[in-house]
């Protein structure tokens, strides 16, 4: 696994980015920045590629994904930072609109969501035709919303961070400085769709430590073939 990047490649690495996901990339996070949890090591069942994922073999670019308050953007700087990859906060990609309505305790309809999911795939798209890796966070709690994320390719492979309510609803409530209101968690179970064995997807289980979590998905990604 390649080491740690620095700062320059970095900011060279966020360069060559589609001018429309600038503002959403953030330098991959440093191991030492945050204390970490008691762990550092993977153990059985916590990773699980699905078999579309296995038969794609390494992808080139990570979407993670799942319910509020899961993890995402937390393992989606590990990911980024072990890997060298860029990354982009899929957040950072909503209109205005969408995030005064989320802040506001009122959920997103598909139309809403449509124009940010487009803005999403794009980025993605942008990697694969320009040869280039990247990790993006995106909820992609439907079906058809991943379906328009990767658009079909097999390449992209989403980490779902994957979790019960129970697990996930005290992380939320703890979280500081986002948008999205805890009230709102009930709302994104009702409407995941929990990716199947013919998508490209590899299931982590959020109960981990962060450290644990990390190595166990890029143990998984190392044991698929090229």
């Amino acid at each position: 696994m390649p080491g740690p990047t620095s700062p320059h490649q970095t900011t060279a690495a966020a360069a060559s980015l589609p001018a429309s996901a600038h503002d959403g990339v953030t330098a991959p996070i440093a191991p030492g920045d945050v204390p970490h949890d008691v762990g550092g090591f993977s153990f059985p069942g916590l990773a699980h590629a699905s078999r579309a994922l296995r038969d794609a073999g390494r992808p080139k670019v990570l979407v993670v994904m799942g319910v509020s308050g899961s993890g995402k953007s937390t393992l989606a700087g590990e990911l980024s930072f072990a890997l060298r990859w860029p990354l982009v906060e899929g957040d950072s990609l909503h209109p205005q609109a969408n995030i005064l309505k989320m802040s506001t305790g009122v959920p997103l309809t598909d139309a809403d969501r449509q124009p940010w999911l487009e803005d999403i795939g794009r980025v993605v798209r942008d990697w694969i035709d320009s040869d280039t890796c990247g990790v993006i966070t995106c909820s992609s709690l439907k079906r058809r919303y991943r379906d328009t994320i990767s658009g079909g390719n097999t390449r992209v492979c989403f980490v779902y961070v994957k979790g019960a309510q129970a697990d996930i609803a005290p992380r939320l409530n703890r979280r500081t400085g986002h948008f999205m209101p805890s009230t709102m968690l009930d709302s994104q179970f009702a409407a995941l769709e929990e990716p199947g064995e013919d998508e490209c997807v590899l299931s982590v289980d959020v109960r981990a430590s962060r450290d644990s979590l990390t190595k166990a998905t890029l143990d998984a990604l190392d044991g698929l073939t090229a």
